[in-house]
C-alpha cells in the first residue's frame, strides 16, 4: 500500500518529461501521439513548476519505447541529459567551486528530482564513486531508469567541466547486469560501461574532483542551493523532514557547554523529543547522517565567514569548532580544492 502511494505522488520534475517530449520528436513522434491515453495533462508542459508521478512517467517511458522501437532509448535519453534539465539543482551544480563540490550537491538534493533512488558520494585514494540506489523496488523499467540516470550524471560532469563526454574515457560506468543486445550499438558514443558489477555507479578519478566548473561562482550557488532547500522542503514528507530539522539545528554557537561549534548529536536529539539512537536510524534510512550533515553545514559557514574581511581565518576555525585551524584548512581544501586564504583573496578580489 505505502509503495502505491509513492507511485502515485506527484514528485517528478515535468522538465524530464519536457525532454522525453523533445527526443521523441526527433523520432517523428508527436506530444500528442505520446501522450495520448495517458492520465497527464498536455498544458504541464508548459509549466515548469509542475511535477508527475512515478507511475505517469513509467507509462511515458513505455510508450516512447513501443512507439519508437528503440531498446536503447535508456542510452539515448541519458546521452541528452543537460544539467539545465534539474532546474535550480543544474544551476547549483553548474556554479559549484569544484567537481566534488557539485557532486555532493547532486547527493544532497537528488531525493527532491528523482524519486525512487539516491545518491551516495564514495571517494578513496584513486576516484570518487555516485552510487545510484534504489530507495523503493523499480517494478518496471528498472534498467532505463539506472542507464539514464548513471550516464546523465556522467555526461553533468564533463558539461561542468566543459568536456565532451568522448573526451572523459577514464571515467567508468559500472552495473549489475550483463551486457545486453544493443549495447554495441552505442558503445562508441558511451564512457567504458562495466557489466554484472556489484552495484550501479560513476566511477571517476580523483584529478577530477578539484577542478572547478567553467561556470563557477559562489554566489549564484548559494542562492541556487538556497532554492534547492526550498524545494526539497515542499517535496519532502513528515518523515523527511527529520534531516530538514536537524539541518535548521546545525547552526555556530548552538551547542550547551562552550561558545563554539555546533549542537552535538544528543543535543539535537533532544530539541526533537528523540533519543540520539532513534534520530541516527532515521537519518540512516534517508541516506544521511549527522556526521555528513555537519560536515555540509561547516563548509556553507566557512564561505559565509570567509567573505567578511573582519574575521580571522583562526578566528572562523574556532567558531565552526575546529580547535587547531590547520585541520579547518585541511577541511576546506578537501571541500574546494584551495585553502581558506585563496577562497578569501578570490572572493574580496
Amino acid at each position: 500500500m505505502q509503495q502505491l502511494r509513492e507511485l502515485n505522488r506527484p514528485t517528478i520534475s515535468i522538465a524530464y518529461l519536457q525532454l522525453m517530449v523533445e527526443l521523441m520528436a526527433e523520432h517523428g513522434i508527436s506530444s500528442q501521439a505520446l501522450l495520448h491515453d495517458i492520465p497527464i495533462d498536455p498544458s504541464t508542459l508548459n509549466n515548469p513548476e509542475s511535477k508527475m508521478s512515478a507511475y505517469q512517467w513509467m507509462l511515458v517511458i513505455l510508450r516512447a519505447q513501443s512507439l519508437s522501437d528503440t531498446p536503447g532509448l535508456g542510452y539515448e535519453y541519458g546521452l541528452r541529459m543537460r544539467p539545465t534539465v534539474h532546474g535550480v539543482l543544474g544551476y547549483a551544480t553548474m556554479s559549484s567551486s569544484s567537481l566534488r563540490d557539485a557532486l555532493e550537491t547532486s547527493v544532497r538534493f537528488m531525493r527532491a528530482r528523482q524519486a525512487g533512488f539516491r545518491l551516495e558520494y564514495r571517494e578513496d585514494e584513486s576516484a570518487a564513486e555516485l552510487w545510484l540506489i534504489e530507495t523503493q523496488p523499480i517494478p518496471v523499467l528498472r534498467r532505463f531508469f539506472y542507464e539514464n540516470i548513471l550516464l546523465g550524471l556522467a555526461r553533468a560532469a564533463a558539461v561542468l567541466l566543459g568536456k565532451e563526454l568522448e573526451e572523459f574515457n577514464d571515467v567508468e560506468i559500472f552495473v549489475d547486469w550483463p551486457e545486453p543486445s544493443y549495447h554495441q550499438a552505442w558503445k562508441d558514443r558511451l564512457p567504458m560501461i562495466r557489466f554484472n558489477a556489484h552495484g550501479n555507479f560513476v566511477r571517476l578519478p580523483r584529478h577530477y574532483q578539484n577542478m572547478r566548473p567553467v561556470l563557477a561562482d559562489p554566489l549564484a550557488s548559494q542562492q541556487a542551493i538556497a532554492l534547492c532547500e526550498r524545494e526539497l522542503a515542499l517535496a519532502s514528507d513528515v518523515e523527511s523532514s527529520v534531516t530538514l530539522r536537524v539541518r535548521a539545528e546545525l547552526m555556530p554557537h548552538r551547542g550547551h557547554h562552550d561558545n563554539n561549534g555546533y549542537p552535538k548529536l544528543d543535543d539535537i536529539a533532544g530539541r526533537l523529543n528523540l533519543s540520539a539512537r532513534t534520530l541516527k536510524r532515521k537519518l540512516q534510512q534517508q541516506g544521511t547522517s549527522y556526521l555528513l550533515l555537519l560536515e555540509e553545514a561547516r563548509r556553507r559557514d566557512a564561505q559565509d565567514l570567509l567573505a567578511r574581511r573582519n574575521i580571522s581565518i583562526q578566528d572562523i576555525a574556532t567558531r565552526l569548532g575546529y580547535r587547531n585551524p590547520a585541520n579547518f584548512t585541511r577541511a576546506f581544501k578537501k571541500w574546494t580544492g584551495e585553502p581558506p586564504a585563496s577562497f578569501r583573496a578570490r572572493q574580496n578580489h
